[in-house]
């Protein structure tokens, strides 16, 4: 059995059968490969090619039917509004912020990010020292370690 660039015969058949006979219509990663083995061996996959070919005719002559209007008219009365033109600053950034509108989950978790960004901020702003804030934090869940927290020393 051959391989050519990893493309095994068992491959190529699976390609033709999936895809029809034309090249084109098969994954364009496998495709050179494929057609590389073709080329080396072409009478391995003639039968294949063959039927492959005559289905494709078959379906190649099958009219595509035109979707109703009553089809049509219910697609367009369930397709999205347009989007509205933003203008404002406000609007803009909205925009930018939630691209598929204004959510709540969305909403819900840039509101934390901005306030847990906001609020460490402000913290780390405030100047005190670790020392307080680990008293802090001691005192305020009945761990008091002992120390004056409360002092700015």
């Amino acid at each position: 059995m051959m391989t050519v660039n990893g493309m095994t015969q068992e491959r190529v058949l699976e390609l033709i059968a999936a895809y029809g006979a034309e090249p084109m219509g098969w994954p364009e990663d496998e495709r050179d490969a494929a057609r590389a083995l073709l080329e080396a061996e072409p009478e391995a996959f003639a039968a294949a090619l063959s039927d492959a070919e005559a289905l494709d005719q078959a379906l190649g002559l099958e009219a595509v039917p035109e979707p109703s209007a009553i089809l049509a008219e219910t697609v367009l009365a369930a397709a999205p509004d347009a989007l509205r033109t933003r203008s404002g600053l406000i609007d803009r950034l909205s925009s930018l912020l939630f691209p598929q509108g204004i959510r709540w989950p969305a909403g819900a978790a840039l509101a934390s990010l901005a306030m847990g960004l906001i609020g460490g901020y402000a913290y780390a702003s405030t100047g005190i020292g670790y020392d307080q804030a680990d008293s802090a934090y001691y005192a305020a869940f009945g761990l008091d370690s002992g120390e004056d927290w409360v002092s700015l020393e």
